[in-house]
């Protein structure tokens, strides 16, 4: 009912996997990225309705999370019932696994720089990064988020340390996922500035994952926000951020206590098979209208409604969005970008991450 259900191509990998050629309209809301505290207050705060049991007891709109075993939140604090899913590259590993895929260390390192939004830029010594980078893993893949692309001040620093630049796409993109499989499936190591959802994903899919080196500064956020970040996750934090190593003795141990964690954090016990994710994501049968009229009329209306305060977030809502920044009126800034767009296209059949090598 939002676009947000079609960011990064998840609609596109659960299409593929409930057998269908291209995404539906969702009915409800479908988390949209890994969140250091409740998705409901961090991703669904602008439909605070949606969720909320009807007369029947059962909400006609679902809270679509990934997981109900975080460390970062628990369902039971939430006023809105959630539903668990899985993360759709949990999903989407299931998809390229039963076509004999396996990941592999062929790309070397990969590291992804903590990004901001369009409505809130990440500053700092992005060269310095890039200097420590090369220091510590030699030249690597960088991925930049595609607006960090068209910074030349950015795309210089890490181009000028020896790093070959890539992006995964917009985030409508219905390939950017598999991009991102293919990076974080094929590296050596993934690491990042930051504890994010690439992250995860890398220690998911086995891949060795860290975090280290300058976090960089997001908007109003204050550094204790990273040492939160690092004294709730510590197995991706490294012990020594110089040199961005783990001691080789219980490298192995380390990494796999890794797995575990990000394999609940992004709810792999809470996967799906086809017929039961068509029925929880509303894409059984012939095609529902009302999730269309939400997401093309009601849900921008919404958004309008929350951004002129005409509707209140919750004080937890309030607080997990204005990291960046607590003024609503920087929405202004890109005034189309919550506008619904058509419904992206399918993946090809069948999935493969060779798919995203065009665009790396």
């Amino acid at each position: 009912m939002d676009i947000q259900n079609h960011y990064y191509g998840h609609s596109a990998v659960l299409a593929a996997y409930a057998g269908l050629p291209r995404p539906r309209h969702v009915s409800g809301l479908l988390q949209h990225g890994w969140t250091a505290v409740s998705p409901v207050a961090a991703h669904f705060a602008d439909f605070p309705n949606v969720g909320v049991p009807g007369r029947s007891g059962t909400p006609s709109r679902r809270l679509l999370v990934w997981s109900h075993h975080c460390r970062g939140w628990s369902p039971a604090d939430e006023s809105r019932p959630t539903t668990p899913v899985g993360a759709p590259v949990l999903y989407l590993e299931r998809l390229l696994q039963a076509q004999g895929w396996s990941r592999s260390g062929s790309l070397g390192p990969v590291f992804v720089p903590f990004h901001g939004t369009r409505l809130v830029r990440v500053t700092g010594a992005h060269a310095e990064l890039a200097r420590q980078v090369a220091k510590v893993d030699g030249p690597s893949t960088v991925c930049l988020h595609h607006e960090d692309m068209t910074d030349p001040e950015i795309t210089s620093a890490w181009a000028d340390a020896g790093h070959r630049l890539v992006t995964a796409g917009r985030r409508d993109d219905p390939r950017f996922l598999l991009r991102i499989m293919h990076l974080a499936g094929n590296a050596s190591r993934l690491s990042s500035n930051r504890l994010s959802t690439a992250v995860l994903y890398a220690a998911a899919l086995g891949t060795p994952a860290a975090v280290w080196g300058d976090p960089l500064t997001f908007g109003a956020q204050s550094s204790s926000a990273v040492e939160e970040l690092r004294a709730t996750w510590p197995e991706f934090h490294t012990a020594d951020p110089d040199d961005g190593s783990r001691p080789a003795t219980g490298a192995a141990e380390a990494d796999a206590a890794a797995t575990a964690l990000a394999r609940r954090e992004l709810g792999a016990d809470h996967l799906l098979e086809p017929e039961a994710l068509r029925e929880v994501l509303g894409w059984n049968g012939r095609a529902n209208p009302v999730p269309a009229l939400q997401y093309y009329a009601g849900s921008p209306l919404a958004k309008v409604a929350m951004v002129l305060g005409l509707t209140k977030r919750s004080t937890a809502s309030t607080q997990a969005m204005s990291a960046g920044s607590s003024n609503p009126l920087l929405w202004l800034r890109n005034p189309l970008a919550a506008l619904p767009r058509p419904l992206p296209e399918g993946l090809p059949t069948p999935v493969r991450t060779q798919e995203a090598l065009r665009a790396l």
